[in-house]
């Protein structure tokens, strides 16, 4: 990712976006394009996440190593069931750094905080 930290642009042309989506109890982490196509899409966790297979979802390849992503696409990855990932300990409070090129070859970035504690109050209303 070197090449990406040397300088940023403010306004980017296209959006990528690492959201939470929880679907009858699965922990989904949905890796989005809402505008025109990426390129060098990398994705940084503030901690190490593990998956239902203990795997670091850190080192997938979909965050450290994704040349392109489509506009509209939206790619999923299962996690663990909610309680599952909250038994085992994995942290609830996490920040997301994401970094892509534009298709005009604009250095972007965005930060994201995410709190699973709000999505686990939300699984007990249901």
């Amino acid at each position: 990712m070197p090449a990406l930290e040397k300088s940023f642009t403010r306004s980017c042309p296209a959006g990528v976006q690492l959201d939470i989506e929880l679907d009858r109890g699965a922990l989904q982490f949905v890796l989005a394009c809402d505008g025109a196509a990426v390129h060098a899409v990398r994705v940084r966790f503030s901690r190490v996440i593990r998956d239902l297979a203990g795997l670091r979802v850190n080192d997938n390849p979909l965050f450290t190593n994704l040349e392109f992503l489509a506009s509209g696409r939206r790619i999923h990855l299962l996690i663990d069931t909610l309680a599952s990932y909250q038994q085992r300990r994995q942290p609830m409070q996490f920040q997301v750094r994401l970094q892509w090129l534009g298709e005009d070859g604009s250095r972007c970035r965005r930060t994201i905080n995410h709190d699973l504690t709000a999505w686990t109050r939300l699984r007990q209303l249901l």
